[in-house]
Formats: structure tokens, sequence, C-alpha cells
């Protein structure tokens, strides 16, 4: 994935391109609070023996300096300036990075919970999120209004205003790639939706730890995206009954 500049209206924002996540790779699940999609063509859901991959991505630049923006829209409540850190390391380790597998063609189904974005302190929440092509859901929980923008490639791009009390946008993400929100009218809002290609995806939690489970036996490409690191590749082996270990480095 890498940066690149879009615009809306005459504006710059930023928006990020997807990897190369061409096949339309969708299992259709159960399951209370989770996410379905439709058939895929080149996935398929297929039990069997499987194996377990367990990693870590670590952080090893530059220490991470906050970015801060002058505020002017609705400074009453989303105060003067607008604070963010393009990279979260705790323990050592890079959080909210995206792992996945590229190009693996069968294995279980897809289990992410429902797609929900919310608008919340003049940020969205989460900032990173992973779905199975799709509904996306927003919201504004805010007492004030905000314009969201949806950045995508393969997927519609479209601009809604959502004033305080708005109720939800539900909105179709059905090829996978990585969309970008935005809020033009509080210029630091950013949030990016990973439309997935098959159920081996993570998100890095404290310490860049991360885990995929029910991975049939093989050996496999492990990518890693954070927004402002790029995208690093590993080789792994995954043996039935047994659990690998990765490691991810990624510096400034």
């Amino acid at each position: 994935m890498r940066d690149i500049r879009r615009t809306w209206k005459g504006k710059a924002v930023l928006a990020v391109a997807a990897p190369a996540l061409a096949v339309l790779a969708v299992a259709a699940i159960g399951g209370r609070g989770r996410a379905a999609g439709p058939p895929a063509e080149d996935y398929t859901v297929q039990a069997g023996p499987s194996g377990t991959i367990q990693g870590r991505v670590l952080y090893v630049g530059k220490p991470v300096r906050p970015v801060t923006m002058v505020n002017t829209e609705d400074p009453a409540y989303c105060g003067s300036t607008m604070v963010s850190y393009p990279i979260r390391v705790e323990k050592g380790g890079v959080v909210d990075a995206v792992v996945w597998i590229d190009h693996i063609t069968h294995g279980k189904a897809f289990a992410f919970p429902k797609a929900v974005v919310n608008q919340k302190k003049c940020a969205f929440t989460p900032s990173v999120v992973l779905m199975a092509p799709g509904r996306l859901k927003v919201e504004n929980s805010d007492p004030v209004a905000h314009d969201v923008q949806i950045f995508a490639r393969l997927n519609p791009s479209s601009n809604h205003v959502m004033p305080k009390g708005s109720k939800p946008l539900e909105l179709t993400m059905i090829r996978p790639e990585t969309v970008t929100v935005a809020c033009d009218i509080h210029k630091d809002m950013t949030s990016y939706v990973v439309i997935a290609q098959n159920p081996y995806y993570a998100l890095t939690r404290s310490g860049g730890v991360f885990e995929l489970t029910g991975v049939p036996p093989g050996t496999y490409q492990i990518k890693v995206w954070q927004k402002k690191l790029g995208t690093r590749t590993e080789r792994v082996t995954v043996r039935a009954g047994k659990t690998s270990n990765v490691t991810f480095k990624l510096g400034a």
C-alpha cells in the first residue's frame, strides 16, 4: 500500500492505495454479530487440519512525534487544535497494523465483527476497520456535523453530510481493497476500512502482537501494512496442529 493524493471538491485529502487485492474472495457465514458476504469464486470454505500463525510487528524507527493541526470548525466541542499520532507504538510494537495472508484459496469462513465506524469526539473510531465484503455502517455520535467522504478505487466513492442526530449510513463495500474515510470539515479525521480478500486478516494489538488461526497447512506470503510505514512481506510455513512464528520490523 502507498499514500497518494486525492481531491474532492477541489480540496486535497490523503487517501491510501490498496494492495493487490484483485480477487473477490468472500464466504457466506452465519452467526450473530458477524458479517457475511456473497459466495466466493476463488475462495472456498473447506474444513480440515490447520495450524496457527503468531507474531509481532516491532517498531525500530525514530521516536514517534504527534501531529498537531489548527482547527477552526466547532472549536468549542472539538478544540482549537487536533492532535494525532500517525504511528501508535505500545510496548515496542506497532498497534493497528494490518496483517494478512496473501492469495490463500481455501480455509475457514469469514468471522469479522460487523463493520461500524463511529464519529466520536471529532475522531473516527476505530481508526482501522477490518470487514468481510458487505455492508459498512457509519454513525455520528457527536453533537456537531461531519462530512463523510469515501475514497475508493474498486468500490463506490461518495460524499455524505451527517448533521448531529443523523441516522447511520449504510454503505455497500464488496470489492477487496483499502478505503479511506475522511471528514472535509474537520481535516484531522481519517479512518481506513480494509475489505478483506479472505478471512486471514488481523489487527495488531499492544506490543504489536497478532494471531491468525485455522490456517490450512502450506507455505504462504504473509504481509503487514501500516498507513505511514508501508508494507512488508515474509514467508511462513504452517503445519497442522503447530504454531508458526513471524516477526516484522517497521521503521520510519
